[in-house]
C-alpha cells in the first residue's frame, strides 16, 4: 500500500453513518441532528438492492464516504477527495485510501488488527479499515476537534456564535444552543442540550464574548441581535478510528500506525547499532531517551520558537506531541489527513 502522512496537523476522519434513533453519544457527526435531514437508509443504507456491501449506497466505502465529505457534501467542513492521496516527492495531503494494503516500497504490511482485517476491501485501504464511522471516544486517542456553530435556524438574528476549546469529552456530543430571551451579544439569553432538546443541560446563561458550556467548550456571541427561538449546533469530537492510537513501547505498546508500518519500527538502540536496514526515525521511547546531549528536553516548532502552549506561536496544528507515557510516536510528527507540509501556517479546514 502506497500509505504516507505528511506534515503535522491534528487526526481527523472520513467515513459517515447516521442514525434515526436517539442519538448516541459516541457517534457525532454521524448520526440524525438538529439541522441534519438525513438518517440511516438516506445517508449510508439501502434496505434492499444495495450497490455496495454492508447494504450501503454506493458501491465503493470510499465513494460512500466521499458523498458527503466532499466540498458540497453534509461534512463540506471535513471535504476530502482522491486527488488529497499523498505521493512521495509529488504532493497530497492525506494517508493514502483505496490503494493495496501490501506495497513492497513502502513496506507496509496486511494490519494484524482483525477489525481492520475485515475491512480491507478487495485488497485495498478503504477508509473503515482505519475509522470506525459509528465510534469516536476518548479511550481510543487522537486529537479532539470542536467544531463551529452553523444556525439551524432563521429567525432573523444578525449575530454569529463561535467556538474555541479542546474537547474533554469521553465520547463525542451534539450541542444546541437555543435563544431564550432576545438581545444583543451581551444581554441575550440561551440554554444548551446535548440531546437534540429532550433536555437542557443548562438554561438562563448569559451570552457573552466567551461562555463556557462543558468538556472543555466554550462559545462566544459575535456582535448583532439574538432572537428568541434561534438555534446553532456544533458537536466536539474524538477521531472515529478503529483502534485505539499508538502509545507505549514497540514490544508491548499498542499499534495503530505500528501495524501496519511494523516493518520500520526501531528504538533508539537500533539507531546506535544500525545495520544498514532501510528503517525509521526511533518511536516508543521518549524524546532523549539514550540521554545524549543533541536531543532536547521540549522539541521546538518550525520556527524556531516554542510550541503553541508554551510561547507567542499559537498554532497548535504543527506541535509535536508525544503520547501519554511521554514516548515519541509516529502521530508526533506525522499527520493522517489535512497536512500541508509547512509548519509555518495553520493546516486546514
Amino acid at each position: 500500500m502506497t500509505q504516507y502522512f505528511v506534515g503535522r496537523v491534528a487526526v481527523v476522519v472520513v467515513g459517515l453513518s447516521l442514525s434515526v434513533m436517539p442519538a448516541a453519544g459516541s457517534d457525532p457527526p454521524h448520526w440524525v441532528g438538529p439541522g441534519i435531514q438525513m438518517d440511516c437508509s438516506t445517508g449510508c443504507h439501502v434496505a434492499h438492492q444495495a450497490p455496495g456491501d454492508s447494504l450501503t449506497g454506493s458501491a465503493g466505502n470510499v465513494l460512500l464516504c466521499q458523498s458527503c465529505h466532499n466540498p458540497a457534501g453534509q461534512a463540506s467542513d471535513r471535504p476530502i477527495t482522491s486527488a488529497d492521496v499523498a505521493h512521495p516527492n509529488i504532493g497530497g495531503t492525506s494517508h493514502a485510501f483505496g490503494v493495496p494494503a501490501i506495497n513492497a516500497e513502502c513496506d507496509s504490511q496486511m494490519p494484524n488488527n482483525t477489525a481492520m482485517q475485515l475491512r480491507v476491501m478487495d485488497d485495498n485501504i478503504v477508509c473503515s479499515t482505519c475509522h470506525n464511522q459509528h465510534s469516536g471516544n476518548a479511550a481510543d486517542g487522537g486529537t479532539p476537534r470542536i467544531s463551529q456553530p452553523k444556525r439551524i435556524t432563521a429567525l432573523g438574528s444578525t449575530g454569529a456564535i463561535s467556538s474555541t476549546g479542546t474537547y474533554t469529552g469521553p465520547e463525542g456530543a451534539w450541542y444546541l444552543l437555543e435563544i431564550e430571551s432576545a438581545g444583543n451579544e451581551d444581554t441575550a439569553s440561551f440554554r444548551y442540550s446535548k440531546d437534540n432538546g429532550d433536555s437542557w443541560e443548562a438554561t438562563g446563561l448569559t451570552a457573552g464574548p466567551a461562555v463556557i458550556l462543558d468538556c472543555g467548550v466554550t462559545v462566544s456571541f459575535g456582535t448583532g441581535s439574538y432572537q428568541v427561538s434561534e438555534r446553532w449546533r456544533l458537536c466536539g469530537s474524538w477521531p472515529f478510528v478503529r483502534g485505539a492510537v499508538d502509545s507505549g513501547d514497540n514490544m508491548a505498546g499498542i499499534d495503530f500506525c505500528r501495524d501496519c508500518h511494523r516493518s520500520w519500527v526501531m528504538d533508539h538502540l537500533a539507531v546506535e547499532t544500525y545495520d544498514g536496514t532501510f528503517r525509521s526515525h526511533p518511536v516508543g521511547v521518549p524524546l532523549n531517551a539514550n540521554a545524549r546531549s543533541y536531543d532536547r528536553m521540549v522539541p521546538l516548532d518550525g520556527n524556531g520558537e516554542a510550541q503553541g502552549s508554551l510561547g507567542a506561536d499559537l498554532n497548535r496544528s504543527n506541535d509535536l506531541l508525544p503520547d501519554e507515557e511521554g514516548n515519541v510516536q509516529c502521530l508526533t510528527c506525522h499527520a493522517v489527513h489535512f497536512a500541508d507540509n509547512n509548519t509555518l501556517t495553520g493546516n486546514p479546514p
